[in-house]
């Protein structure tokens, strides 16, 4: 038997591309939507920001963590089953997944850690 070629690859994949495709959709119509109603209401988050200015900062940080992670993304082939991988564009993409995934994972992480020591310690001076 050949372990290397699974029989049902092609069928997982094109159930992956679907998938993608459809969560891409979806996310790009909710932000669209999300970013007209909070434009129509007008409505403005702590310290005086308005959240569609929230909204478009945090796109444009995501963008440009893409582009940046992209340009600084590993390029050396790649072994897998035997097999080598040279195609510097999408050992780039697949590194940027990578490494996006990981530095946000560590921004959300120590935002996470931040206000909570600082709920924490505007508690303690309250009481």
């Amino acid at each position: 038997m050949n372990y290397e070629s699974p029989v049902f690859v092609s069928i997982v994949l094109y159930a992956i591309y679907i998938l993608l495709a459809a969560a891409i959709g979806l996310t790009v119509w909710s932000a669209i939507r999300g970013m007209r109603k909070q434009a129509a209401e007008g409505s403005v988050a702590g310290g005086g920001i308005s959240h569609y200015r929230i909204i478009i900062g945090t796109a444009v940080m995501l963008v440009v963590i893409l582009i940046v992670s992209w340009l600084t993304a590993d390029t050396e082939p790649l072994t897998i089953n035997g097999k080598t991988y040279t195609d510097t564009f999408w050992l780039r993409t697949s590194s940027m997944m990578i490494n996006t995934a990981l530095l946000l994972i560590c921004i959300i992480a120590g935002l996470m850690v931040f206000f909570g020591v600082r709920s924490l310690t505007g508690r303690r001076n309250e009481s």
